[in-house]
């Protein structure tokens, strides 16, 4: 557990298990062999597997959708143009998630935090 707070661990962590999936379906779609029904561009992933190495691209892409998460978490710490506020609330108990916290911030250490646990 990287925070005391259960329930952000709990967020962060799924966000973190979605880019993963996501992670893993582009590497595989690189190969020309592979069945990747999830993207419309399978054409252009087999031409860039002739041209990059898997684990330069596997970096990229964990980059890039970790920046598209901070950014989420930007929004909903109120630092984009969403015309209202939102938070995260747990439905069964009324807690407010966001209480007191930037989300932005908090996801960023999290993954600098499992950086360092994996040895990144």
């Amino acid at each position: 557990m990287l925070f005391k707070n259960e329930k952000l661990n709990s967020l962060f962590q799924e966000l973190e298990d979605i880019k993963e999936t996501y992670v893993d379906l582009s590497i595989g779609s690189l190969d020309k062999k592979s069945k990747m029904p999830w993207t419309e561009y399978k054409k252009e992933y087999e031409k860039l597997g002739e041209i990059i190495d898997y684990a330069e691209f596997q970096s990229i892409q964990r980059e890039l959708i970790e920046e598209v998460i901070y950014s989420i978490m930007e929004m909903l710490d109120g630092y984009r143009n969403l015309n209202f506020e939102a938070d995260i609330v747990d439905k069964n108990t009324g807690e407010l998630i966001t209480k007191n916290i930037q989300l932005h911030d908090k996801y960023r250490d999290f993954i600098e935090a499992k950086k360092k646990l994996l040895g990144f």
